[in-house]
């Protein structure tokens, strides 16, 4: 469960992004609709732990966001809309990267993690590739692959199907 309570966000120019939000979201699959500039991506990167808030509170499964961001994104998987990649990297090098940021420290098992994932996404054979020559799609998909790394209890996605064939 997710507890938003009085939730504010000011930017050093002025603009009140979260003004006094407040709600509670069960499990499920939940999106956030608004104008641009309404403060959807803010909420998005106050929840995945990347800016502060001014004041509130977020509580997800118990664990404080706002006190705890390390454990927190122990629990969080997180796909912003410009999801940037290191273009000289290989797909199953930079997600393996990524997985031992995320906790997975047993190389053999790592190994096992990152295949599924780029199998997931429908990546396995391009692994050895570097990310540069990926498409915008392709890109789009490992970035979905390294949101859901470690199976988070969370996982916030800024337009997740930009750039996707709809087969994919």
């Amino acid at each position: 469960m997710l507890i938003i309570r009085g939730l504010n966000k000011t930017y050093s120019n002025g603009i009140k992004a979260i003004s006094n939000l407040s709600l509670q979201i069960d499990r499920g699959i939940f999106g956030l609709l608004g104008a641009n500039g309404a403060g959807k991506s803010s909420l998005m990167r106050t929840l995945a732990t990347l800016q502060n808030a001014d004041s509130g509170e977020i509580i997800l499964d118990g664990v404080d966001i706002l006190n705890n961001p390390s454990q927190a994104r122990t629990m969080l998987g997180y796909l912003p809309q410009d999801f940037g990649v290191y273009p000289q990297v290989s797909a199953e090098d930079l997600l393996n990267q990524l997985a031992v940021f995320k906790g997975f420290t047993n190389a053999k098992q790592r190994k096992e993690i990152v295949a599924h994932q780029l199998q997931l996404v429908n990546l396995y054979n391009q692994r050895k590739q570097k990310l540069g020559t990926f498409s915008g799609g392709m890109r789009q998909r490992f970035g979905i692959a390294q949101a859901l790394l470690g199976s988070p209890k969370l996982i916030i996605v800024d337009a997740p199907t930009a750039g996707l064939d709809p087969t994919e």
